[in-house]
């Protein structure tokens, strides 16, 4: 399927269009032939400017001294184009040049004037020409739309309002219901009886028209229109050979008709652009190019040499059971010991990331088993939704050195263009930004949806959601071409709720002070940065999923009293047993959250998801002060809790001379965190080249440190349970790529 405007021939050689190596670029012929009528016209206006300057200069034999930018044009707006009051210039922008403007210029009796215009077309269709028509085209004109605003309006709202929300049958319902309403108010307009026909008036239509189907010969890729007969078996005869394709495009559906094997080609006018680069500007599919690609490769070679055998099959199976994967991958529960038979690009993508630093150590070479870890680096960097130039660079590094490797360790033919493609993602993602805008995974799940369905649904399908995808694309412009023929801009807000740009504005349940990206980004990397638990949280975290309140346990209780004695430095807090005591006491009601969403990555407790999304990492200085270390926990739940502290004489000193509000009362008491249960590390390095480190599966004792202000969480992890050789039961942690939208 592809959309292919057939008016847009007609080559234009003016200023704007001829920016390019061509000379020209193809535009329509209605654009084309303005394009002329504008250069004709700024052609007469400098003629017009010229000749009153050559005026100007010969009265009373005076010269002018200097040049005043805009002093002719102010003149000649003076004399020409008079502005009445009240008017805007909205209003003058049509120009009136006068006949015997015209003929001042320097006309010879020759008869030839480079500024003729040609017989068909009359001088007023040149000089009453709008600045706004030239600049611009309307591609929702028609000629039935109502001229009337409020009716304008009602038809445009109506028929957006149809394709976001209402079926056909229903839009149908809809429209005899806004004619009832005119019919009542006695309005002199009624809409369509039908959507297709709204959709025609309104122009709505104009966006899809140019859409058109193809059938692709998958041989030798000859391209046929399904309007025209498609031919069952394809007639193109390649060079040199001595009979046609015959490749098959049709086949035989069960009602006994032919039904065309589509393989659908998108075009677009853009190709016709002398300047656009094809090449540079055609994007590499990550999903493909490092997923369903590489990985099934290598596994079939490792296959075929005897590296991985039956046995390893199983036992690695058995390992990968054990493990706990986050909510953003997909699980390995039976694939592993199938030897990965009909695999999709979501458990590719599993298996690279988590799976196979930890099953493959045992199993390959050594120095292949290195040389795979250099492959699944580089996408651990690549896949993540934000990525510096320094990252970028790193990974292109690391396929470099795979590519090289893998030349070194098996023979010629493992290299493939796929391959070749790896070392050119970095250009593609320096040209178009981190590779969540546009690999395919989208599309592999809506494919897989598409298998569910008959053939000739499927077709359908297809049609329909690209329609739908070029009507969402339009949507925007359709309102704008509104505004501007009505200047109803008070319709403005309620139309754009109607675009698929549109979103609802969510209202967060705290009380916030400015977030700072940066500022939060520091806190979760850098143990040395004061975090309280009460600073600004990302506006993904909002609306907060709050539960009801409850109290926290007994035991939790006092790790909390003690984390904001040591958080505020102020031993003067006491337990809430003694608040008649004392009134700077630590309550123990919390709310509990369902889950909180930190830049796109959502974290779960314990009891919310089943461990998955619960395993996360945080960094902390060590005990001798000098070294900064990850420690994995689990999340046993998040929650919310409302704290201020008590005043101190250091923070109300300077407030008093400066005659400002207590700290107190600017004071953000809400305060979000994580109750989390640290496993018990263990300084082993012997995974480190595969960043698969290890700890024992046992909790540390709780303290306060269990209570993790949100904005520390680092990163999520996978893990694994591992038995060495001596018996000793162990825990494999395997962090992965930190998600962050921004």
């Amino acid at each position: 399927m592809s959309t292919i405007p057939e008016l847009y021939n007609e080559k234009c050689h003016c200023a704007g269009c001829s920016q390019n190596d061509l000379g020209y670029s193809f535009v329509a012929r209605r654009t084309a032939q303005r394009h002329n009528k504008r250069a004709r016209l700024n052609a007469i206006r400098c003629e017009r400017d010229m000749s009153t300057q050559r005026n100007m200069m010969e009265v009373d034999d005076e010269p002018i001294l200097t040049h005043q930018p805009g002093a002719l044009e102010e003149s000649y707006t003076q004399t020409n184009s008079p502005v009445w009051e009240g008017a805007s210039m909205s209003d003058t922008e049509d120009v009136s040049v006068t006949n015997d403007a015209i003929s001042n210029g320097d006309n010879d009796d020759s008869g030839s004037n480079s500024n003729e215009i040609s017989e068909d077309e009359s001088e007023d269709d040149v000089i009453e020409l709008d600045d706004n028509e030239l600049n611009s085209e309307d591609p929702f004109a028609t000629p039935d739309m109502p001229q009337n605003p409020v009716h304008r309006f009602i038809a445009t709202f109506v028929v957006m309002f149809a394709s976001r929300y209402v079926v056909d049958k229903g839009a149908v319902v809809l429209i005899e219901f806004i004619n009832k309403l005119l019919t009542i108010y006695e309005q002199d307009f009624q809409l369509p009886l039908s959507l297709p026909g709204l959709q025609r008036m309104t122009g709505f239509s104009a966006m899809t028209k140019g859409i058109k189907k193809f059938v692709v010969c998958q041989d030798c890729h000859k391209v046929y229109e399904e309007s025209a007969s498609v031919p069952s078996h394809c007639d193109f005869v390649k060079l040199g050979a001595r009979s046609s394709c015959n490749c098959q495009l049709t086949k035989t559906s069960a009602s006994g008709a032919l039904v065309a094997k589509r393989s659908y080609l998108y075009q677009s006018v853009l190709h016709r652009l002398g300047y656009l680069d094809l090449v540079r500007g055609t994007i590499i599919d990550p999903m493909h190019n490092l997923f369903l690609g590489t990985p099934k490769r290598l596994m079939d070679r490792w296959i075929k040499d005897e590296d991985i055998q039956d046995g390893d099959f199983a036992a690695m199976q058995k390992t990968a059971e054990t493990m706990i994967v986050p909510g953003g991958y997909t699980s390995l529960n039976s694939k592993i010991g199938k030897q990965f038979s009909y695999m999709k690009a979501d458990e590719w993508k599993s298996w690279v990331l988590v799976y196979s630093p930890v099953l493959l150590k045992d199993v390959l070479a050594k120095d292949r088993f290195e040389n795979w870890i250099n492959f699944v680096d580089a996408c651990r960097l690549l896949i993540k939704p934000t990525i510096t130039f320094d990252e970028v660079n790193t990974a292109h590094q690391f396929l470099q050195t795979f590519c090289t490797r893998c030349d070194e360790l098996y023979n010629a033919e493992i290299l493939t263009c796929n391959m070749h493609l790896h070392l050119h993602l970095r250009d593609t993602i320096r040209d178009f930004g981190p590779v969540y805008g546009y690999w395919l995974f989208g599309f592999e799940r809506f494919n897989g949806l598409l298998k569910n369905l008959k053939t000739n649904r499927k077709i359908g399908f297809e049609e329909t959601f690209m329609k739908k995808f070029i009507e969402d694309v339009h949507k925007d412009d359709l309102v704008n071409s509104f505004l501007q023929s009505t200047r109803q801009t008070s319709a403005f807000p309620l139309l754009t709720k109607l675009t698929s740009s549109f979103t609802p504005a969510t209202i967060p349940s705290i009380r916030q002070r400015t977030f700072r990206i940066q500022s939060f980004v520091e806190a979760s990397e850098d143990p040395n940065v004061l975090v309280k638990g009460n600073e600004p949280l990302p506006p993904s975290a909002f609306p907060l999923s709050l539960k009801s309140a409850t109290t926290m346990s007994d035991i939790h209780y006092v790790h909390l009293l003690q984390y904001y004695k040591v958080a505020y430095n102020n031993e003067q807090l006491v337990h809430f047993q003694q608040a008649s005591e004392s009134p700077y006491f630590v309550d123990n009601t919390i709310t509990l959250l369902k889950y909180i969403n930190i830049l796109g990555q959502v974290y779960k407790g314990k009891g919310e998801s089943g461990s998955r999304g619960s395993l996360v990492q945080a960094k902390f200085i060590g005990s001798t002060g000098e070294h900064i270390i990850a420690y994995t926990g689990q999340i046993q739940y998040i929650f919310t809790h409302s704290f201020t502290p008590p005043p101190t004489s250091s923070s109300l000193t300077p407030l008093l001379r400066t005659h400002r509000r207590p700290t107190q009362l600017l004071h953000n008491s809400q305060h979000t965190f994580a109750f989390i249960k640290w496993y018990t590390p263990e300084n082993d390095k012997s995974r480190e080249y595969e960043h698969v480190e290890t700890c024992f599966p046992t909790f540390s004792p709780d303290d306060f440190q269990c209570v993790l202000p949100v904005h520390r969480i680092m990163l999520e992890v996978a893990t694994a349970e591992h038995t060495t050789r001596r018996k000793v039961k162990k825990m494999l942690v395997i962090p992965l790529p930190k998600k962050q939208y921004i």
